[in-house]
């Protein structure tokens, strides 16, 4: 099972109104062998923090309220310590260019660059952990 959190907050500072919404995209099996229903669960944060229940790990369906008509196909991940909501969403969220919606990668803060280099000068390179490198 799985603690959500993230720091909500509108335009105007803390949001304490915004209701969000948990919910299984189809009745599955659990983690423990029992079966996760598709009933909605709902939290609002408190003094700025939303923090949920413990959440069965899987594919979950986040709505918020406030006239965004969006379903955000999560996937809560298995996880003994609290997961921060925002890059659960990020995952979730199309690009805007409507041209990239065949699959597309957010870089999570892990590569700073990318460098294309000869297959046999691989072995011999001084190896840079922030590089991504694509080999020919």
């Amino acid at each position: 099972m799985t603690v959500l959190t993230t720091h909500v907050r509108d335009i105007a500072g803390a949001d304490d109104a915004t209701v969000f919404t948990f919910e299984t995209p189809t009745v599955r099996g659990g983690a423990d062998g029992g079966v996760v229903t598709v009933r909605s669960r709902r939290y609002t944060a408190e003094y700025g923090v939303l923090t949920t229940d413990d959440l069965e790990p899987g594919p979950a369906v986040l709505r918020l309220s406030g006239g965004m008509h969006v379903d955000y196909r999560i996937t809560i991940p298995d996880s003994d310590v609290v997961v921060q909501l925002w890059p659960l969403i990020d995952a979730a969220t199309p690009p805007d260019d409507t041209a990239w919606m065949t699959g597309f990668v957010r870089n999570a803060g892990g590569v700073a660059r990318i460098q294309s280099v000869p297959a046999a000068d691989y072995p011999g390179l001084v190896k840079d952990p922030n590089t991504f490198y694509i080999l020919y």
